[in-house]
């Protein structure tokens, strides 16, 4: 019997179980279960790793022996849904035929005044760098104090053992009166840093204070006034200070990049941050904000390899979703990234960009893998890494790893709406159509406005055949995706509804008089039966190197394309190897 458990809270995996508030929280998921639900999970956690019999389990949980099996093997199906377990690959709960089941999960009791954060692997440090409070008179330093978060946060993840959140996370409490022992909980931080900045035309003041999420007692706080050119001094004490509080081990090179000096001009480094903030935003508008503002960083300071990695970053995205032609930003993507690296060979982010472009435009797999793993070598806790990486893996058919890399990156970045709608989409390329609903759905939860995880999920009911849900979501998908807008054509032609298609059709075209619209967009508005349109469209978009290509290879809405000897030579262009389908 795990010793503690009973009525006690517990980690079940990455779950924190509460049996009694019959609750069980993984960020950003909170699921109340049934009292029975709980008695049964609470059952299996005392006895881990053991087969318990189906007997046992009814005389322990309903105490009574006349409850039909069904009732169990019902209950221990809506736990498996609740904490995301497989029953063909169990993680959780696994069955062992006609005896009973075992609970397969790492069970770890949480004693009094234990935190209830979730558990890191292996026990290890962990911390959210938050968003620090701007202290001037204007509140016009606002981009600075995030942007000194958020440089803190990058150093931090250098640290080898030390388990970082990302800013996407960390910034979803900006502005909140939250409790740290509740952000502790539900980013599964054991500690927290937090701050202020005080700034004038020469001075700057930053106070800092790290807080043990268990109790809310600070562990170590520092006051730093320097002159405004020394803001990289005050990060570097900032980031040693926190590894050596945390009891971090700084491996060869780790104390390097704590004080890794990006900009030797104090003006550009503010520059930089601007950007950052800009970037961050993902909208066209902003995107270009961002690279004005790189632009003019490395006019300062043309050694800047972080400003050359950041304008490298944005074409990537504009080209990527569509905003722009891709031969009008790859081109520049690629030389931005290779000036980076020219100037700073281990820098992650260059990596990481570089990687990108090379997988999703150039189709270069092996030289994009090589770069991917050496920017997680450099950097394991940049999120972003492994979720361009999974692009990669998802393209070659190599679900599962595209799988753990995303889950690496949700660990990273619990709350960040993009990683979970790319794992949504990961799902959905592999045909696990419910588990891609559900993961769609949990960003809506989050998030209602976030468009990309909505397109896919009216992609999800298109490939699934339940067109009317398709419309109903691509609809409010639209307003700001073209390709919401062309699988929504094409999901009304699927109703039979041609007037309203074509209404949609017309706005595609009004849109492309005006901006880019990718030819895949318009393969996705034609009926499925008109296969000279859609195979035109895609070869179009073969010819354009669009950066959402590679995904026609695993891609279902393409099944009924396979066939055709021209649809096979535009996929033998990417290189990738022909990948073995089964039906959802």
């Amino acid at each position: 019997m795990a010793p503690g458990i009973s009525r006690s809270d517990f980690h079940l995996a990455n779950w924190l179980v509460e049996p009694s508030l019959n609750r069980v929280t993984r960020a950003p998921e909170v699921h109340h279960l049934r009292p029975r639900l709980m008695d049964l999970l609470v059952y299996l956690a005392e006895h881990p790793n053991q087969v318990v019999t189906k007997d046992q389990i009814l005389d322990n949980v309903w105490h009574q022996r006349y409850v039909a099996e069904s009732v169990l093997s019902r209950s221990v199906a809506e736990l498996r849904q609740l904490l995301d377990d497989d029953v063909q690959q169990p993680r959780v709960i696994e069955t062992i035929p006609k005896r009973g089941y075992r609970l397969v999960a790492a069970v770890t009791p949480l004693g009094p005044g234990s935190s209830s954060a979730w558990p890191e692997a292996g026990g290890r440090p962990s911390i959210v760098v938050l968003p620090f409070l701007d202290l001037a008179p204007a509140h016009d330093h606002e981009y600075f104090c995030d942007g000194l978060a958020e440089e803190l946060t990058n150093r931090l993840a250098h640290v080898r053992g030390l388990k970082v959140v990302a800013r996407t996370s960390a910034f979803a409490f900006k502005g909140m009166a939250a409790d740290v022992r509740e952000i502790g909980r539900q980013l599964g931080v054991r500690t927290v840093l937090e701050g202020s900045v005080q700034r004038s035309a020469d001075r700057v003041r930053v106070t800092v204070q790290l807080i043990d999420v268990a109790d809310g007692c600070h562990v170590w706080s520092g006051r730093f006034d320097r002159a405004g050119g020394d803001i990289f001094a005050i990060e570097d004490e900032i980031a040693l200070a926190v590894a050596s509080e945390l009891r971090v081990k700084l491996g060869a090179g780790a104390e390097t990049q704590l004080r890794r000096r990006h900009a030797a001009n104090p003006q550009a480094h503010d520059l930089y941050l601007a950007g950052r903030r800009h970037a961050a935003r993902r909208s066209l508008e902003d995107l270009e904000q961002a690279i004005r503002c790189y632009e003019r960083a490395i006019e300062l300071d043309p050694g800047y390899a972080a400003a050359h990695a950041g304008i490298a970053e944005c074409c990537c995205v504009v080209g990527f979703v569509g905003l722009r032609r891709p031969g009008e930003v790859y081109p520049r993507a690629i030389q931005e990234a290779e000036r980076a690296l020219a100037i700073d060979p281990n820098l992650t982010e260059g990596h990481a960009v570089l990687a990108f472009e090379t997988a999703m435009h150039e189709w270069n797999w092996e030289k994009a893998e090589r770069h991917f793993l050496q920017a997680l070598d450099l950097g394991p806790g940049y999120a972003f890494t492994r979720v361009w990486y999974s692009h990669l893996l998802t393209a070659s058919g190599r679900f599962e790893e595209a799988r753990a890399q995303l889950e690496r990156a949700c660990e990273c970045d619990p709350l960040a709406p993009t990683v979970q709608a790319t794992l949504g989409m990961t799902l959905f390329y592999s045909r696990q159509f419910d588990q891609a609903a559900d993961c769609c759905r949990k960003v809506l939860a989050m998030d209602p406005s976030f468009g990309f995880a909505r397109y896919f999920l009216g992609r999800v009911h298109r490939a699934q055949g339940n067109f009317e849900a398709a419309v109903a979501e691509l609809r409010m998908a639209s307003g700001g995706l073209p390709h919401a807008l062309g699988c929504l054509a094409g999901a009304l032609r699927s109703l039979g509804r041609e007037r309203e298609a074509a209404r949609a059709c017309e706005e595609l075209e009004r849109l492309s008089r005006n901006q880019y619209v990718s030819p895949l967009v318009f393969a996705a508005s034609a009926h499925l039966s008109d296969y000279d349109t859609r195979l035109r469209s895609i070869a179009l978009a073969f010819d354009e190197r669009e950066g959402t290509v590679p995904s026609l290879n695993v891609d279902p809405m393409t099944d009924d394309l396979r066939s055709f000897p021209a649809f096979q030579a535009l996929i033998d262009r990417l290189g990738l190897p022909r990948v073995q389908r089964n039906s959802a």
